[in-house]
């Protein structure tokens, strides 16, 4: 099994995390943790390691979709397109079976979205209880009040993450009016109790000029920003094709990102990032993969195809499926493609799987 680019994926994360200790050092209350939390990081890889000689690839990072329900209508929201059907939603008792599988099998991160995560509160207080795992929330913020701070001061695991399309024009014209300036109320708060939080930043043809210009960076560093997602739009929405980056600026997207990282005392993260330096797409395993809001096991959030489903089979069993196993064995044709995700231009081909 080919285990080269699970390596140079595990150096990236643990350089994030390095990174993230340096910026512990103005926020002293939270140091102690994130210096444990290092520590739970190297013993995860370590843990995937032995797992992958024995065949058994674990991705250091899941993404799980908690919800369908928002509490926005975002143009051309991905989630509102492909989470159609009306199957139940994951039960708390499956969600924490799933996210205790995931400690034991030395997974470091899992990034959950939705919909709307916050409304899923119970989940959340799930997922405080695996302080082992670094848990990226990615939320609108209308519902972050003053009860979900103190929530998030408690579990420093908890990480918000704001999604923002730029400034205050950007932001407002595709969430709706007052967007921005919630996110704006909410940072004061956050830092008072040295929340280590960030923010999600939809790039597109339009606005990637204004996300990697310095002084928008320095801005939002200003409003206590340490964590910035890059994440390049797919046109899932019929006739926003426009939106989707050239191949111009799609190479530059990695570089900007590199740049930043070297420069600005926050940590900087492209998605999907520069998949050729793995040797193409790390979907369905190699790198992550994604649970829907019912459970099922998809290759990535714009790939929703599964053969499993996690309410009848286990994560280590659902990481070994026949659909992922082609996928992953697949992944060499899988690079770069046109609209920021590989599978979505290939979706067919996934069909057809």
């Amino acid at each position: 099994m080919q285990i080269i680019h699970r390596k140079r994926f595990d150096n990236n994360i643990m350089e994030q995390f390095e990174k993230a200790m340096q910026i512990m050092q103005g926020m002293p209350i939270r140091t102690p943790f994130f210096v444990k939390s290092l520590f739970n990081q190297k013993r995860a890889a370590k843990r995937r390691e032995k797992l992958i000689k024995e065949g058994l690839e674990v991705p250091p990072l899941l993404i799980i979709s908690i919800t369908k329900r928002c509490n926005l209508n975002c143009a051309g929201c991905y989630s509102k397109i492909l989470h159609t059907n009306n199957d139940p939603e994951l039960t708390t008792e499956k969600f924490r079976e799933i996210l205790a599988e995931a400690t034991e099998l030395g997974v470091s991160i899992v990034l959950l979205a939705g919909g709307e995560p916050l409304v899923r509160k119970d989940f959340l207080e799930i997922a405080a209880e695996f302080p082992q795992i670094m848990f990226p929330i990615f939320t609108n913020g209308l519902l972050l009040n003053d009860d979900y701070i103190k929530f998030f001061s408690k579990n420093p695991n908890l990480l918000p993450v704001i999604s923002l399309e730029g400034g205050e024009a950007e932001t407002d014209f595709r969430r709706g009016e007052g967007v921005y300036n919630n996110f704006d109320c909410n940072c004061e708060e956050m830092n008072r109790k040295q929340i280590l939080w960030g923010t999600s930043l939809t790039v597109t043809s339009k606005n990637m000029d204004l996300l990697f210009c310095d002084a928008f960076i320095t801005e939002l560093l200003g409003r206590g920003c340490k964590l910035f997602f890059f994440v390049e739009y797919v046109p899932i929405a019929e006739g926003s094709e426009n939106l989707v980056l050239s191949e111009a600026q799609k190479a530059m997207v990695q570089p900007n990102v590199d740049r930043l990282m070297a420069s600005y005392p926050a940590m900087f993260i492209a998605f999907p990032g520069d998949e050729e330096q793995y040797d193409g797409c790390l979907a369905a395993g190699r790198g992550f993969m994604h649970i829907n809001p019912s459970g099922k096991v998809e290759p990535c959030p714009f790939a929703p195809f599964s053969d499993t489903d996690l309410h009848y089979n286990t994560l280590r069993e659902a990481l070994s499926s026949e659909f992922l196993a082609k996928v992953r064995d697949n992944h060499h044709l899988l690079k770069e493609g046109k609209g920021g995700c590989a599978l979505w231009a290939n979706r067919e081909w996934l069909r057809n799987l």
